[in-house]
């Protein structure tokens, strides 16, 4: 299978992950799969992105497929590579400067909320390298621990508290929405 091949594939499966409720989080793991091939390519491959712009676009589109709090160093990196590609790319500049503020400790969480219009609080550990570097574990663990449960109303919180016992193993204490927006009604 050529490299454009396993590209299609992989995006493919990203496009259809989206799609599927509670499979987002699958995305984490192909998206870095399928950014390691873009970089191998060259900025043109004719017939494929007959611009170095086009090339740049697929990463962005990628990239709206994913979410880019769960993993923001990962995808800060692929945005500065689209940016490598594609300066002007307004989009794409705009969503750099806000992983840089998200990634900055020296932001709070409320004053992140308030600069992007964020309603609900999230719990400023989500910022951190060692969330970044188990998220994808805990998420696949917590697909399988929950893989027979039926998501009807209340299922978040089910995913939260099993989330919360996963992130724990991990030596990290995380708050759920719930927990970060006593006032909010989820489901």
């Amino acid at each position: 299978m050529t490299d454009i091949e396993k590209l299609s594939k992989l995006f493919r499966a990203i496009v259809r992950n989206y799609h599927t409720f509670g499979a987002v989080w699958k995305n984490m793991e192909l998206g870095k799969q399928a950014f390691r091939l873009m970089k191998g390519l060259p900025p043109v491959v004719e017939g494929e992105f007959d611009t170095q712009e086009e090339k740049a676009t697929l990463l962005h589109q990628m990239l709206e497929h994913m979410n880019e709090t769960s993993t923001p160093r990962f995808c800060l990196e692929v945005r500065e590579y689209i940016r490598s590609l594609y300066p002007d790319y307004e989009d794409n500049n705009e969503a750099i400067a806000r992983l840089q503020d998200y990634l900055d400790p020296g932001l709070s969480m409320e004053e992140y909320c308030a600069k992007y219009g964020r309603h609900l609080k999230f719990d400023p550990v989500e910022r951190t390298r060692q969330w970044e570097e188990v998220i994808y574990r805990v998420e696949k663990e917590c697909d399988k621990a929950l893989k027979d449960e039926h998501h009807y109303m209340g299922f978040c919180f089910i995913y939260w508290s099993a989330k919360q016992k996963v992130l724990k193993r991990y030596g990290i204490d995380w708050r759920s929405p719930s927990e970060m927006n006593p006032h909010v009604m989820f489901d």
